[in-house]
């Protein structure tokens, strides 16, 4: 081979090492430059938003694919920088982590623990139904620092999840521009910077013109510089208007119509608010209070009701709707409720449970069982006195006066400054026919502490009875009894009609008496009609009032008679 041939060769060869060298790194160059390449991420201002795992539906398939679906329209749609769409791998990995399963619906309180802590600012649930054409997907933008704090979206409708989806994230991002002020209206009232929150929130409204998260921003500030509640009301009716169940909305309004005493209003509030969360006790507890204390116990009673329903076997709602049964008076109804109470919570037999039952047992008609009532708890509360009233109140009312006696004598043994025990027992020895026993008691009633115008009334009308019993047929012995109760009653509280009554049965007595004087010629009795006539001149005199035409005629009479008694008793007294 020549010197030149070679040459030529080496040439060729050089060439070719050269080129593919010269491939060598220009593919080392493209590796490098793609793993060089900036990873894809959120922009250092953009909002993060999760959407849940999937979405509440009856096929459960369903409700995975719609959240899948429009979680990734949203990652192709959003501008990063302004918007970041959480991964379903970050997702599903936390979700893991914790014990829960993939793409499976989770509550809202779970929700928001799995946004805070994959730091989204906001999430998106939803619910997904089949319908005749394709799909219907109803989604809400929630805070997440606030699950009460979330903004309806317009339901979309598709032939499928993805072609919904489209919608959704449409109407999705244009919900999140109005984050940046409600934020601010946020902390700006939280540091009770109260005119830059509403500001901030109207600038918010502006931004999302439906904005119902600024609108209760608003209402928030209104509650926390304590504006009227006209102002309240006017913002709250435009976020239910919207968002007819939402929970925040619903307890400023209830409390708004509240305070204008707007009863009615407030009602209706508190009832659809109980019904957006029927498993809150303690919501339904509070609004029940709140109820009973506006005066219109009766409107909570179909609350309590649903309820209970809702919540079989808890016992601390079956209580509520016992207390309210009876502080509403369906005392026929509030019997069985409070049966059920004490079999679900022993706790609730307690001396108040007893004393309301008993209670309710007397105000239905039902004596015999108010009394065992009172026995029962009687059996765990020996020493309780109301129970012990409520007890002989029920014997008596019975007709078990003996006992109601006998029971009423140990409860004033062991505290004798017992008023009402006195009153009891008068009235049970009224029942068996022992007047001067009852005066008695009533006597040891005052003495006890009683108030003199309380007995006085006792007294006083125990005196009527019996004048009505003696008086049509002039019974000296009755009116005598009248006259006892009259006068003592009199000497308590001393009233016209008291006086009237006493004059009339003195009069009557001393004019029967005059007819047994005149025939038995005694001197005794008719010193006696003397005595009741003077007496019945006076009395007569103090109650005129009653009936001035009867009082005059009867002083009349007592004026032209009395002379002719004076004489009797010189003669008869001789």
């Amino acid at each position: 081979m020549t010197g030149s041939r070679r040459a030529a060769r080496v040439a060729v060869w050089s060439a070719r090492v050269v080129a593919v060298l010269t491939a060598a790194q220009l593919s080392v160059g493209g590796v490098a430059a793609y793993a060089q390449a900036p990873t894809r991420g959120p922009g250092p201002d953009a909002l993060q938003l999760l959407v849940v795992p999937a979405f509440v539906s009856t096929d459960k398939i369903l409700g995975c694919e719609a959240a899948n679906e429009v979680r990734s329209r949203l990652d192709d749609d959003a501008d990063t920088k302004k918007l970041w769409i959480i991964t379903r791998e970050h997702i599903d990995q936390t979700l893991k982590a914790s014990g829960f399963p993939p793409c499976s619906p989770i509550a809202a309180t779970e929700s928001k623990q799995l946004s805070v802590q994959l730091r989204g600012d906001a999430y998106l649930d939803g619910v997904a139904t089949k319908t005749p054409t394709g799909v219907r997907l109803e989604a809400r933008l929630v805070l997440a620092r606030d699950v009460s704090a979330a903004q309806p979206l317009p339901p979309a409708d598709g032939q499928k999840s993805s072609i919904a989806a489209r919608q959704i994230s449409r109407d999705v991002q244009a919900a999140m521009k109005q984050l940046p002020g409600e934020t601010k209206c946020f902390n700006s009232a939280r540091d009770g910077k109260y005119p830059d929150a509403l500001a901030a929130a109207r600038t918010a409204i502006a931004a999302y013109p439906p904005s119902t998260l600024a609108r209760l921003c608003i209402a928030n500030t209104f509650v926390a510089m304590k504006a009227p509640p006209d102002s309240v009301v006017g913002v709250v009716k435009e976020i239910l208007a919207a968002d007819p169940h939402n929970h925040r909305a619903l307890e400023l309004a209830g409390q708004a119509y509240y305070d204008q005493k707007n009863y009615d209003e407030a009602v209706k509030a508190w009832s659809e608010l109980i019904a957006s969360d029927p498993s809150n006790t303690v919501l339904v507890e509070d609004v029940v209070t709140k109820i009973v204390q506006s005066g219109h116990a009766d409107a909570a009673l179909p609350i309590v009701a649903q309820a209970v329903k809702d919540n079989p076997g808890d016992p601390k709602l079956v209580g509520l709707q016992y207390r309210l049964l009876m502080v509403s008076k369906h005392y026929h109804d509030a019997i069985p409720v409070g049966e059920e109470a004490i079999k679900g919570d022993t706790a609730f037999a307690d001396t108040l449970f007893f004393e309301r039952q008993t209670t309710a047992y007397l105000s239905d008609s039902q004596p015999q069982k108010a009394a065992e009532t009172a026995a029962r708890g009687l059996a765990k509360f020996s020493a309780n006195s109301t129970l012990q009233q409520l007890q002989i109140q029920a014997l008596l009312a019975s007709g078990q006066t003996q006992q109601a006696t006998d029971a009423l004598k140990k409860l004033l043994a062991a505290n004798p400054k017992s008023p009402s025990g006195w009153e009891q027992l008068f009235t049970a020895y009224v029942n068996v026919g022992q007047p001067d026993s009852a005066l008695w008691a009533l006597h040891q009633a005052v003495a006890n502490g009683d108030s003199a115008a309380n007995v006085a009334r006792f007294s006083l009308s125990q005196g009527n009875s019996w004048f009505k019993k003696g008086q049509p047929t002039q019974n000296v012995d009755t009116l005598l009894v009248a006259v006892k109760f009259l006068a003592y009653g009199d000497t308590l509280n001393s009233t016209p009609p008291a006086k009237f009554l006493l004059g009339v049965s003195r009069y009557t007595i001393g004019a029967k008496m005059d007819q047994d004087a005149s025939k038995a010629k005694s001197c005794d009795l008719g010193k006696q009609v003397q005595a009741y006539w003077n007496q019945a001149t006076i009395d007569l005199h103090g109650g005129a009032s009653v009936n001035a035409a009867a009082a005059a005629q009867l002083l009349g009479n007592l004026q032209k008679y009395s002379p002719i008694v004076d004489k009797q008793v010189k003669q008869f007294c001789k």
